[in-house]
């Protein structure tokens, strides 16, 4: 009887401190997006811009993962990220304060060429937010992964001297 007694105590004062301490709220900008980001005393929390400012705990959180679905023409088109996150790799929320989160759209995709040997080159491309977040290269249309774009490689004459199809993976 008395454990009971001490349990049923201790979960109101954790409630009480829960509850009393200082809040304000995380924001997204982008349309479409879900955030999950970890912090807080006991949990992490998740923000969709769908439904407006999220009310959290002061403190400093961490992204741990991002989805965005925009609609068009019919279709759901979709990207995620889990990091590296740019300049969203903190999170500070202040007391009564609004922290607003600027990220995904417009994206910037940037090739990347490597060389493996003197005959062999290696193209790829990074995706990235405007926060400077890194996309998966997936892109996802009604919940499948598109066709990976296509590359070609042109000299200066216009002529193509090599061309194929990128890969996930």
């Amino acid at each position: 009887m008395i454990s009971v007694i001490v349990v049923a105590a201790i979960a109101c004062l954790v409630f009480l401190y829960v509850s009393t301490r200082p809040k304000g709220y995380i924001s997204i900008d982008a349309a479409g997006a879900e955030m999950r980001l970890a912090g807080g005393r006991f949990s992490g929390v998740e923000v969709r811009s769908s439904k407006g400012p999220a009310r959290v705990t002061v403190g400093t959180y961490s992204p741990q993962n991002l989805a965005i679905q925009m609609k068009q023409d019919g279709d759901t088109w979709g990207i995620e990220s889990s990091g590296p996150w740019g300049t969203l790799a903190q999170v500070k929320v202040q007391k009564d304060q609004t922290t607003a989160l600027k990220l995904g759209p417009p994206l910037l995709v940037k090739p990347e060429v490597r060389r493996g040997s003197p005959q062999q080159v290696s193209v790829g491309l990074t995706i990235f937010g405007q926060a400077g977040e890194k996309y998966r290269n997936v892109i996802t249309k009604n919940g499948e992964p598109i066709s990976p774009p296509k590359v070609k490689i042109v000299d200066e004459a216009g002529t193509v001297i090599a061309s194929g199809r990128f890969e996930y993976g």
